[in-house]
């Protein structure tokens, strides 16, 4: 009876390794590739271009690097300048830019850029409290 129990024992454990599946050589491995997006990021949007000016059409320009935004350069379309505004990190893969400053000089209260895979681009870009 005391050899029974070590021989049992042992069958029951080659019996359970032996249903494993062999490695397959040919699995299909999936590399994530690290984004990164060309910054200046350059357009143009509706707002007013300086302080009490009729609204209009003025454009922006993002810089940045990999795929952190830095700042947001806004200019009138004759090149004039309505100031540089800091991105910072709101939330993961979430950045806001504005303030008071911004909201005076083009009547956008922030902007927001949201890195996500929903955005054709990678990015999302929402221009918050414009003009209408």
């Amino acid at each position: 009876m005391k050899k029974l129990f070590p021989i049992s024992l042992l069958l029951c454990l080659l019996f359970s390794l032996s249903s494993f599946a062999p490695i397959h050589p040919n699995v299909t491995v999936i590399k994530k590739s690290v984004r990164t997006y060309s910054f200046p990021i350059t357009g143009t949007t509706f707002g007013t271009p300086g302080a009490g000016q009729p609204a209009g059409t003025i454009t922006y320009s993002i810089s940045g690097g990999g795929t952190t935004p830095s700042a947001i350069t806004f200019t009138t379309l004759s090149g004039g300048s309505l100031g540089t505004y800091p991105f910072s990190l709101s939330s993961p893969g979430n950045y806001l830019a504005g303030g008071l400053a911004m909201k005076a000089q083009t009547s956008i209260a922030g902007v927001y850029f949201h890195i996500g895979t929903a955005c054709s681009s990678g990015y999302c870009l929402e221009f918050i409290g414009g003009v209408l």
